[in-house]
């Protein structure tokens, strides 16, 4: 297709450090979709991809005996590279992407726990190209609250046992108006009701979830409610499409995906749409989605779903481009 094609979360092939990559493809994730190389997208559509480290101790921890910090500079550095050798451009800007005619990659991080309580690292990322900074991962941190453990319990072990609030905490509050005043996106993916509601109300600049699905078509976690879909659309931000299909959880098969395309729509607009697929960060896809060179089963679920061709494009790539052009420039 001629439209620009962005995938707003996405993860390099090098997350976790040797022997320990080896050792979790082989064993652990046996059933894992193929890792897709930067290379590889040239034989796709996809031109733009936000490329996330991840913060949390679920991956700086294989780190040793570097410090989470250090292990997510890391895997910054890690991506650069790969990027580079891949013939990739790094960019930091929606002008960047659009004038290039390259594959390009834009930096992020998935789990600010490296952050808190030092906001000042923020300059650094920044300086680094980071222009995406998900509040939370898999932990709950200094920042925020998690919806779901590692094992899919939902919420954190601390604040199921109420031995902590859920939502932002006066840190992350700060931490809003930090990223918010330097240009950089919030991602609100992985974060619970209560950090999400907080966090719309305080920022003022569009916010995404960039992986997730609808909580009104399955009880899943890792999904939004229809209020916190409306408080992210409120935002001027975006809900990010993910082909997740893992064990009978998230969407099975492409009619299940279309109904959840069709219902974040219809409460959120289609223009608040986009797609994060989660590439080499999930177990599981949907039937008939293997990867990026199958980006055309999604392009044509947004036509089952009855958008039309301009809404088509808008979800693909050009509402990604606007607010990403309105945050970072």
């Amino acid at each position: 297709m001629t439209a620009l094609v962005i995938d707003v979360h996405t993860h390099g092939t090098r997350l976790l450090p040797q022997p320990f990559r080896a050792l979790h493809r082989r064993v652990l994730a046996r059933s894992w979709p193929e890792n897709t190389t930067y290379a590889d997208l040239a034989e796709t559509p996809v031109r733009a991809v936000v490329a996330k480290a991840v913060g949390d101790p679920l991956v700086t921890r294989w780190h040793r005996p570097l410090s989470p910090w250090r292990a997510v500079r890391r895997q910054l550095a890690e991506i650069r590279a790969d990027a580079s050798a891949a013939g990739c451009r790094m960019v930091t800007s929606v002008a960047e992407i659009r004038a290039s005619r390259e594959t390009v990659v834009l930096l992020g991080i998935e789990g600010a726990d490296v952050i808190g309580p030092d906001l000042s690292r923020l300059d650094d990322l920044y300086a680094q190209g980071v222009r995406v900074v998900g509040l939370v991962h898999y932990a709950d941190n200094a920042l925020g609250t998690i919806c779901m453990s590692w094992d899919k319990t939902p919420a954190s072990p601390d604040v199921r046992a109420g031995r902590r609030k859920p939502g932002l905490t006066a840190l992350g509050a700060e931490a809003v108006a930090e990223l918010n005043r330097r240009g950089m996106v919030i991602d609100l993916a992985h974060a619970d009701r209560a950090t999400i509601l907080d966090v719309c109300s305080r920022t003022t600049a569009p916010v995404i979830s960039s992986h997730t699905g609808a909580r009104a078509l399955q009880d899943f976690p890792r999904y939004l409610g229809d209020d916190e879909i409306r408080a992210i659309a409120g935002t001027g931000g975006l809900i990010g499409l993910w082909p997740y299909g893992d064990k009978g959880i998230g969407v099975s098969t492409v009619d299940e995906f279309v109904r959840h395309v069709a219902h974040l729509a219809e409460v959120a607009g289609v223009e608040r749409l986009c797609f994060g697929t989660d590439m080499n960060g999930v177990s599981g896809l949907m039937s008939g989605y293997r990867g990026a060179r199958d980006f055309a089963v999604l392009v044509e679920a947004l036509r089952t779903a009855g958008l039309a061709e301009d809404e088509v494009s808008g979800v693909v790539g050009g509402n990604a481009a606007r607010v990403l052009e309105q945050v970072c420039g």
